[in-house]
């Protein structure tokens, strides 16, 4: 049997063992840093393209950190998106404002263009598409800029930083079926829209079981027909068919009595109340949208949305029913703007009745090739890469590898345990 003395030594030995075995694998993994040493690889918005194929072909690149002090394009992100997925660790930094830019194209015969734009607090944000300088606007709260034409992408700048839009391809506008009695608001509606350059049908009650109507008047369906104007409860015949219109993704503007008819009340934001007279002009006055007779605008639904408030009440509302658009008009005869609008009375009602189609019309599909650039840069830079360096290093340092300081312990209890065992039996 085994004395307490040769089980001591053997443990000894055991901790010399495990004591040797700590500092080969600390010196191999020296060594092996050394031999394989990895380097960090710095890039600014101008150089990106050079170090990420660099990166890509050096094996001693582990990581890759970007400067952006200007434009990243989109195939530039993405490669560094890609490079990261790849397992080298890419980070950016960077004073990167929060701009955004977007294109749509009103619904309209006309099709122009229209420019959101928003960030950049107090700074200037100069706007230019591929022929030159739009516009510079100052954007903190959002600016919209309606524009006739747009050549290439819109580009929005602040300095070397900047986002860009495409504009979509313009289409095609269909018909406006306009249902109303004669009188001077259809006779008007009807001018306006087709001075505006929508195709315009109508069907006007002249008599007892007698119509007056445009040649082809019917089907009515999203085919040929963008929006349907009810300007009064002459329209009862075609509700069931309006009703299916909206339905199916058609546009309804509801007037005065149109809105009261059973098959529309369900489809309409809201009812008509009671009307008042508009305001007595003077001589020399001009008529404008508040000087109009209105039936204001009440019970108005809970998903309805109100778009414009005169001092009698709303007096434009809307909502979306099945696929389509609905707006409730609470002006009553807008015909008076055109005729005692001074200069501008022609003109200012023509685009309201445009635009007022435009919004009810169904959207078609005119998507535009996306450009180089991103619409909002720092937004897209942050969805592919995280936040900027100084955010992702904090995280990133309590990733640490353990295994050094696992193997310091080892040795230092290894040596102290194995010296303790000498002196307590009595050897050096």
């Amino acid at each position: 049997m085994r004395s307490r003395a040769e089980i001591r030594r053997n443990g000894e030995w055991l901790l010399r063992a495990m004591l040797l075995a700590a500092l080969g694998i600390s010196l191999w993994r020296s060594m092996r840093t050394t031999a394989g040493a990895s380097t960090t690889t710095t890039a600014t918005s101008r150089t990106v393209d050079v170090e990420v194929e660099r990166a890509i072909t050096s094996p001693a690149a582990a990581s890759l950190d970007l400067s952006v002090d200007g434009e990243v394009s989109r195939h530039q992100r993405d490669a560094l998106l890609a490079l990261r997925r790849a397992g080298t660790h890419v980070t950016w930094h960077g004073d990167i404002p929060p701009l955004a830019v977007e294109v749509v194209r009103e619904r309209e015969p006309d099709a122009r263009a229209r420019l959101m734009i928003t960030g950049g607090g107090s700074q200037p944000i100069v706007l230019a598409d591929s022929a030159g300088t739009i516009d510079t606007v100052r954007a903190s709260q959002g600016a919209t800029i309606d524009v006739g034409t747009v050549v290439g992408d819109v580009r929005a700048a602040i300095g070397a930083h900047a986002a860009r839009a495409n504009i979509p391809a313009a289409s095609s506008r269909r018909g406006v079926m306009v249902l109303s009695r004669a009188g001077w608001e259809s006779k008007f509606a009807i001018s306006a829209l087709s001075e505006a350059g929508w195709v315009v049908r109508a069907r006007i009650p002249a008599a007892p079981n007698v119509d007056v109507r445009d040649d082809g008047l019917l089907p009515l369906d999203t085919a040929r027909y963008d929006a349907v104007i009810a300007l009064d409860s002459s329209a009862a015949d075609f509700a069931p068919a309006i009703a299916r219109f909206v339905a199916q993704g058609g546009g309804l503007i509801a007037v005065g009595g149109a809105m009261s008819l059973d098959l529309l009340r369900g489809i309409v934001p809201a009812q008509p109340g009671e009307r008042r007279v508009g305001r007595i002009l003077l001589a020399e006055d001009t008529v404008t949208p508040p000087d109009l007779p209105v039936r204001p605008l009440t019970t108005l639904r809970r998903d309805a949305v109100t778009l414009e408030k005169e001092t009698a009440g709303v007096t434009l509302a809307a909502r979306r029913a099945g696929l389509g658009r609905v707006l409730a008009v609470g002006y009553d005869e807008s015909w008076r703007w055109r005729m005692l609008g001074g200069t501008s009375g022609v003109g200012a009602h023509r685009e309201w009745w445009s635009r007022a189609v435009g919004s009810v019309s169904p959207e078609r599909d005119t998507r535009a090739p996306s450009p180089d650039g991103d619409g909002a840069p720092r937004a897209a830079i942050i969805d592919a890469l995280g936040p900027s360096s100084s955010v992702a290093t904090a995280v990133i340092g309590h990733a640490s590898n353990p295994l050094p300081l696992i193997l310091l312990v080892v040795i230092v209890l290894a040596l102290l345990t194995e010296i303790a065992s000498r002196r307590f039996r009595g050897s050096r």
